[in-house]
This record gives structure tokens, C-alpha cells and sequence, in this order.
């Protein structure tokens, strides 16, 4: 990583080696912001880092680096978090619409490390009971394996233990209401994992919603069942 690498710990060069060895990402063509505080147990820094897509990646992705420094509990491996925001994605982070994920990884990574309870899949993190800021409509997120990429990413030994990479998908108001009703497994099978294939993509502000292929199966059937 050149002349940055001085900046990072170790632990912090070793993730981010990871996910440029597996995923091909270019060190020049990535965006880091610095924490601004260090957590009680003086750990080290929990930092946010943006890839930009690659010909072998073509999703920018947004990890922490440092949160596998606190580990929460012996009987589970040390973890760092990401998300994938969708290729269109502007790295205008000035504008909230597109800053928004870099507080949102940060503060979910901060109640992890601050916590004494485990992190594996699948589990819910709320940040807020409304809007979390402006330009998203998320409340929290929910940890799902990375299967989006491949298998490689998920572990990866540092400082001789092995660091889990696990994947947050945000969710909204209405999706949080949904898994209290249905249950998290049902909302991963059915809601993550629809006609189309697994939405885990973070929606990008700049497209309207428009008709899905899976809509139109519901409203033939409706139709269908209505005699229409």
C-alpha cells in the first residue's frame, strides 16, 4: 500500500491486504476516513475505507478496518463488516444521499466493539428508530454471509486467528416491522432472496423505483385468481 501503509496498524493493512488480494481492489482508487476517536479500550482506530469497482468487483465496497481488533467474545472469531453499494454509486461524500453508509457501517461497528455479545449471521442492528439520516430511509441493518463474492473473503488469519468478513444489508421502518412479524430467517429466504436473486446491494439514491420482474408474476397471479 505504498507510502499510506503508514498511516494503518497492522491489523488494518492486513484487511484491507485481504480484500485487495481477493477481490482485486486498487489502493489508489479507494477513499478512507479516519475515526475520530478511539474507543475506551484504546484498541486502536475503527476506520471506514470505500473500494471503488474493479473489473473483477463491479460494486464499490464500503468495510470498516480495525473493528476485528475488538474482539467481543471468546467464543467467536474477530470480524470486520461491509457493505456493497451499487456500481453508479457518486463519490460525492459531501452530499448525504451518498455519505450516509460511511456513519452507518462506523456507528454498527462502534455498538459491536463497545458490546460484550458475539457477532455471526444472522442477526438484526437497529441505529435509530426513525430515518437514520438524511438521503436514506434506513433504521439499522441486517448481518447475512458475503454470498456475493466469493468464498475466499470470508475468513482470513491475522495475528494467528482467523477474522470473519460479514455483510450488512440496511434496512428501513417497514422491513424492521416485517422481520419482528415473519421472523428473520423468513425475511433473509423470502425478501433477500426473491425471484430476482439476492437483493444485498444497497439501493442507489439516484434510481426511481420502477416495475419489477417479480411484480408483474404477483399481479398476473392476482389477475389470475380474480378471474381477470
Amino acid at each position: 500500500m505504498g507510502h499510506f501503509r503508514k498511516n494503518l496498524t497492522d491489523r488494518q493493512a492486513s484487511v484491507l491486504a485481504h480484500y485487495v488480494g481477493v477481490l482485486g481492489f486498487d489502493t489508489q482508487k479507494m477513499h478512507y476516513f479516519k475515526s475520530e476517536e478511539f474507543l475506551e479500550d484504546a484498541n486502536g482506530p475503527i476506520d471506514i475505507v470505500i473500494f471503488e469497482p474493479t473489473s473483477e468487483f463491479k460494486y464499490f465496497l464500503i468495510t470498516t478496518a480495525g473493528l476485528s481488533a475488538y474482539r467481543t467474545n471468546e467464543n467467536f472469531a474477530p470480524v470486520e463488516l461491509f457493505m456493497i453499494l451499487p456500481k453508479t454509486w457518486k463519490t460525492d461524500f459531501e452530499r448525504a444521499e451518498f455519505s450516509w453508509p460511511v456513519f452507518f457501517l462506523r456507528d454498527i461497528a462502534y455498538s459491536i466493539a463497545k458490546s460484550n455479545s458475539g457477532v455471526f449471521p444472522p442477526q438484526v442492528y437497529v441505529t435509530s428508530d426513525k430515518n437514520y439520516l438524511a438521503g436514506t430511509d434506513s433504521i439499522g441493518g441486517v448481518l447475512v454471509f458475503p454470498e456475493m463474492t466469493t468464498l475466499d473473503l470470508i475468513e482470513e488469519k491475522i495475528d494467528g486467528l482467523y477474522t470473519r468478513f460479514f455483510q450488512i444489508v440496511p434496512i428501513n421502518k417497514n422491513e424492521k416491522a416485517k422481520i419482528e412479524d415473519v421472523g428473520l430467517g423468513n425475511f433473509i429466504e423470502f425478501d433477500l432472496h426473491n425471484a430476482e436473486g439476492p437483493v444485498l446491494v444497497v439501493k442507489d439514491p439516484q434510481v426511481k423505483k420502477g416495475v419489477t420482474a417479480l411484480d408483474k408474476i404477483i399481479e398476473h397471479n392476482e389477475k389470475s385468481l380474480k378471474g381477470k
